[in-house]
């Protein structure tokens, strides 16, 4: 009501109102209307008349009757100085992604291609690196499946685009923070969380990780390297149990295929990659020499593909041991491998293994084993011999498994628990690899309306085609889009982003052409959030930063007579990306690190993002220091 009767007094006012202000029109009446989000930066007089109404309709069509409940769009027409807003400079349009990873380049990518030289993309990554799953997800003996990342380099070194690491949304900025100052943001932060067992032990017990955990520890994510090293080591190589060398995995996905394999696979095969220096030190004293493997549902149910399945097969000196009664094929299972020509295939890759027996195991190695469990669901997860810590935690020693029949039609068939149960014993390390869930974003104390929606139960942002909406109202978010494992799931490989990618910047750029994008705030002059973040003494590393420490990782790599050999500490990260000299919090100016203050929170904030049990959260972004950084924001 007071940004209504303010607006009658002055337009100038209003200006200074109107990017703090909720969305604010008329109804019948001449009544202001506030719509509940506050996601409309804009404001304006309401025109009591029909012929003023019809005017403002002439002078600025994005204009929309509140008939209809509709948030309106300010434009010069809304006063002398347009209601806060003025037309786009030289026609720009700026976009700000939130991730790095595949879907963030490849939306970053097609906005590129379609919007020409108007583009102008900032590109928001959480670590100091780019490219999320690709650099540390990807297993280290795959380095075919990176090959992709030269095309993203090719997109970071376009002038169009400004790479800013080490910024994480919720932490350094909110997305009120950002709404203002670009037409559209593309949410693209992926899944950092776990699908959960739901079983006793599975939160109290040393030695039981998620695999996200244990891939991020062997390729270097910071945050599990800081807080998982030690443990993940102690159940490698430290356990006091000399009987305790069996690892279970559940899950029979691809990422539970690279844990196994990772386990499974002669150290020195790993030396040439680009596996951590910590991770290749622990699996070369591991005393893991049995990996099992657990799924709830048949052979013919399995999720993981015919060629990663026979990569591990094929390990030298590996022995698969399968039950034979998991193998046993009702008339459904037949009716789903001939379905599926993928699980027909690594049906017949075990069978195959089976027969054949493990591959010599070469100088050096010595014999492990894989089995495959079927039909089996974890029960609980039991502590072994080991006396408990200081701290009174025992380490996980045994998992009691159910044994389950399959029921139902072809396609559709369910585990359910016959009651009998069996016990895993001599267990050191337990992995969970059932999926990864997104998260999500918890709100700075700044943020006003740092409001997005999200689908727990789904573990994903609502959307349409990548629009995202506000699910109880069904009410677009204007702006605002999403694509990648946040938008769909954790589905798919690197090549399904970029169809991800083409569906939300197609359903942009149908909205771009309907005029339904935002209008970014003239205030802050179509510069972006990295104002904002100097102002915050947030340490930013941009594209020359990163190209540094990408060249200080191949140089250390190449001594070490490998790909890369790369830095798993943040501080250190951010020192290289500055050139290697000084404190951090030194100004470096357009060194590679953008800082005005000190460092933001890194690895310790970091670890809420991981493991939110094992650290204290840390504070959120700090105030604004001074009135201009206030009136930034």
């Amino acid at each position: 009501a007071t940004a209504h009767r303010v607006a009658r007094s002055g337009a100038h006012v209003l200006s200074r109102i109107a990017a703090v202000s909720p969305c604010m029109s008329s109804g019948g009446g001449g009544a202001p209307h506030q719509h509940s989000h506050g996601l409309s930066f804009c404001a304006f007089s309401s025109p009591s008349t029909a012929a003023q109404r019809a005017q403002l309709r002439q002078a600025s069509p994005r204009w929309v009757n509140n008939n209809n409940r509709r948030c309106g769009f300010a434009t010069a027409a809304s006063g002398p100085s347009g209601g806060g807003f003025t037309p786009d400079a030289a026609g720009q349009k700026r976009f700000c992604v939130v991730g790095s990873g595949p879907a963030g380049m490849y939306a970053a990518d097609r906005l590129l291609a379609h919007f020409g030289a108007a583009a102008r993309v900032d590109i928001l990554e959480r670590l100091p690196t780019p490219y999320g799953l690709v650099r540390s997800g990807v297993a280290p003996d795959h380095a075919g499946t990176k090959s992709v990342t030269s095309r993203f380099d090719g997109i970071l070194a376009d002038p169009r685009v400004a790479f800013m690491g080490n910024v994480a949304l919720g932490r350094d900025v909110s997305v009120d923070d950002l709404t203002p100052r670009y037409h559209a943001l593309v949410l693209a932060y992926g899944a950092e969380g776990d699908k959960e067992l739901g079983i006793p032990g599975e939160h109290t017990l040393k030695g039981v990780y998620s695999a996200r955990e244990f891939v991020g520890w062997y390729n270097g994510d910071p945050a599990c390297v800081e807080y998982l090293d030690g443990p993940i080591r102690q159940g490698l190589v430290g356990s006091s149990n000399a009987d305790a060398t069996t690892a279970v995995i559940f899950g029979l996905g691809n990422v539970a295929l690279d844990c196994a394999r990772m386990l499974l696979k002669q150290p020195q095969h790993l030396a040439d990659t680009d596996i951590c220096a910590h991770a290749l030190d622990a699996l070369t004293r591991s005393k893991i020499r049995r990996v099992v493997m657990v799924g709830r549902r048949g052979v013919a149910q399995a999720a993981f593909s015919p060629k990663e399945l026979r990569e591990l097969l094929s390990l030298p000196g590996v022995k698969v041991t399968v039950d034979p009664t998991d193998l046993a094929l009702s008339p459904e299972d037949e009716e789903d491998l001939a379905a599926q020509r993928p699980r027909r295939r690594a049906f017949e890759a075990i069978t195959n293994a089976i027969v054949a027996g493990p591959a010599a195991t070469g100088e050096g190695g010595d014999d492990r084993e894989l089995v495959l469990r079927f039909l089996r669901s974890p029960i609980e997860l039991l502590p072994g011999a080991e006396a408990a810590d200081v701290d009174g935690v025992a380490t996980v020693g045994s998992v009691r498994l159910a044994v389950n029949a399959l029921h139902g039609p072809s396609g559709a068939r369910k585990a359910v628990s016959t009651g009998a149960t069996e016990t895993v014993l001599a267990i050191s390390l337990v992995l969970k690899a059932v999926g990864y869930r997104a998260l999500p974003i918890e709100a700075s104390e700044n943020a006003c309306h740092s409001f997005v929606p999200f689908d727990d139960e789904q573990g994903v942002v609502p959307n349409r085609f990548g629009r995202v909406f506000e699910p109880s109202t069904g009410w677009q978010m204007p702006g605002w889009y999403v694509c990648g494992w946040l938008k769909r799931g954790p589905t798919g490989i690197i090549g399904t982003n970029l169809n991800c990618a083409e569906e939300t910047v197609g359903a942009l750029i149908e909205d771009s052409n309907k005029g339904l994008l935002r209008r970014p705030d003239y205030r802050f002059k179509g510069r972006g959030v990295r104002p904002l973040l100097e102002t915050r003494g947030v340490t930013v590393v941009d594209a020359d930063g990163w190209r540094r420490i990408d060249a200080a990782e191949r140089a250390a790599g190449e001594a070490a007579g490998k790909l890369r050999e790369k830095l798993v500490d943040v501080q250190e990260m951010l020192k290289v990306a500055a050139g290697g000299g000084g404190d951090v919090g030194d100004g470096v100016g357009n060194d590679g690190v953008i800082t005005t203050a000190s460092a933001s929170a890194s690895a310790p904030a970091m670890a809420a993002f991981m493991r939110p049990d094992l650290v204290k959260k840390e504070g959120s972004a700090p105030a604004p220091a001074s009135a201009s950084a206030a009136f930034v924001r």
